[in-house]
């Protein structure tokens, strides 16, 4: 009986001594990973939901758009202690009337056991209301083009994202129009000439546009209208007043100068080549508030270049027709050698001026995304020798979040997930 009394004492002190150090050793969920955990977990989901979308695009197929609003986070640590001993010399008595005689405690030993958990949900809002598609079917701003005008930023594949098509009308009045689309044949007509306009230097300026406001007044009708500082007075909102007329009734005509984007090219050393093909509506000079104070003469008929841009969503229908056209029984791959003043980190790199690399039922380890389509078969983007898909995802992630105004994602909870 007393060695039994003995054991049970020794074995309470030591769990009483694990205890009381568990209760003094700092151990608290590691929040950090936690949100790396969560960031991750949410990077991955957009991507692949963008490439869904451009899957969806590519088969004609409903696009649909989710947004998680709200994520909740919790973790835990439990410490549970225990001892463990080691009796020689007989069977552990259940009963004080069983205990061997000549049994002993041999050893103890202490531990603890550690139960980490930790878990998250998060709420699902979808973005298919009015509200988010006005947006995401109207033509961009162009100044949301000139957000990503930047050196790290191929400007072939900005264009090639977000022009949709060029038109050309000759002095002749002879219109051709090129569609960027590389499931027609005429695609790399396409490409020569956006090249064309990439090396004459074509972005997003900010010019200075003219409005003619009201009819030409005399200096009389002026001044009893506006007073006697009526030209100190429109200079200083922004009017300009042009000349017209002769000289035996001069007359001037009020108009109001603001600034815009627009997709145009300053007048360089190419000038007279651009004049010849595309005439002058392609400079951004032209447009200018300098222009307005000569007078008007007669032209002779030349070419007019027409630059449409696409919207949110017809950048989505493009990288489809990209897929479908790569997936063809005759792929076609889309391609964009740099230009002079392209950077491009994947020199050396197979597909490294590719726009959009997909492969069909391809195991790739740890690939950058990877969808299960409703046919079964398995659509993955590569993590290596992948082109430029990374940014092209990462420039459509960012058009359609200046499609996120208020009121286009719903008040949360809508969908909640644990």
């Amino acid at each position: 009986m007393n060695l039994l009394s003995r054991a049970c004492r020794t074995l309470a002190a030591f769990t009483l001594m694990i205890t009381l150090g568990g209760c003094n050793t700092p151990m608290a969920p590691d929040f950090s990973e936690m949100s790396a955990k969560y960031a991750n977990i949410l990077e991955q989901y957009q991507i692949n939901m963008i490439f869904q979308n451009i899957l969806r695009s590519s088969e004609n197929r409903p696009v649909s758009f989710l947004d998680m609003p709200n994520i909740n986070g919790s973790g835990s640590i439990t410490v549970n202690p225990y001892a463990s001993g080691f009796f020689s010399g007989g069977i552990i008595p259940y009963n004080a009337a069983y205990l061997p005689i000549n049994g002993g405690l041999n050893s103890i030993t202490p531990g603890v056991s550690l139960s980490v958990g930790n878990s998250f949900n998060f709420t699902q809002s979808s973005l298919d209301n009015a509200v988010f598609w006005k947006g995401y079917l109207n033509e961009l701003p162009i100044e949301d083009v000139k957000y990503f005008e930047h050196n790290h930023i191929p400007k072939e594949v900005l264009l090639s994202l977000v022009v949709d098509e060029i038109e050309i009308t000759k002095a002749n009045g002879e219109s051709l129009t090129l569609i960027n689309n590389p499931l027609r044949p005429d695609h790399p007509e396409f490409q020569k000439h956006l090249y064309k306009l990439i090396s004459y230097g074509l972005g997003a300026y900010v010019v200075d546009t003219s409005q003619k406001i009201g009819p030409p007044l005399t200096v009389a009708h002026l001044k009893s209208t506006f007073g006697d500082n009526a030209f100190e007075a429109m200079k200083a909102s922004g009017i300009v007043l042009q000349k017209v007329g002769d000289s035996s009734e001069l007359k001037f005509q009020p108009i109001q100068v603001s600034k815009k984007y627009k997709l145009c090219i300053n007048t360089n050393k190419y000038e007279n080549f651009v004049r010849q093909e595309y005439g002058d509506s392609i400079f951004c000079q032209e447009t200018l508030a300098q222009g307005i104070n000569q007078p008007s003469l007669e032209k002779k008929s030349q070419p007019k270049l027409n630059i449409r841009i696409r919207s949110t969503n017809n950048i989505f229908e493009y990288l489809g027709q990209v897929v479908k056209a790569q997936l063809a029984e005759k792929p076609y791959i889309v391609t964009l050698p740099p230009t002079a003043t392209t950077f491009n980190s994947n020199t050396g790199k197979s597909n490294e001026y590719a726009l959009f690399v997909v492969n069909k039922n391809q195991s790739t380890p740890r690939p950058f995304s990877s969808i299960e389509g409703l046919d079964g078969n398995l659509y993955s983007i590569p993590s290596e020798n992948n082109g430029y898909s990374p940014l092209a995802i990462k420039l459509l992630s960012q058009f359609m979040s200046l499609q996120k105004i208020p009121g286009s994602i719903p008040a949360s909870p809508s969908v909640l997930l644990k």
